[in-house]
């Protein structure tokens, strides 16, 4: 069961950190000025870490996933991520 848990939190942590390089990708990292090893847990870093945050939950809000928005997405993600 331990290794079962160990391997869950390991691929968990991938999904995070490859989640992480597909913002920085984005360039919404660059926009929020949230440089690599910046800690967002940090306080000193709470106001960038709560804009993010806030950015992406209006994007949630604000975006209906229907297949129409989700094709649309896929076709835009492809393209940037062959470049």
């Amino acid at each position: 069961m331990k290794k079962q848990q160990q391997t869950h939190r390991h691929h968990r942590t991938r999904t995070f950190i490859q989640a992480g390089g597909l913002l920085q990708k984005s360039g919404i990292m660059d926009a929020f000025l949230i440089a690599p090893g910046d800690d967002l847990q940090d306080h000193e870093n709470f106001k960038k870490a709560a804009r993010l945050l806030g950015f992406l939950n209006s994007c949630l809000e604000n975006n209906s996933f229907d297949e129409g928005n989700l094709e649309d997405w896929y076709t835009l993600g492809e393209r940037l991520l062959r470049y």
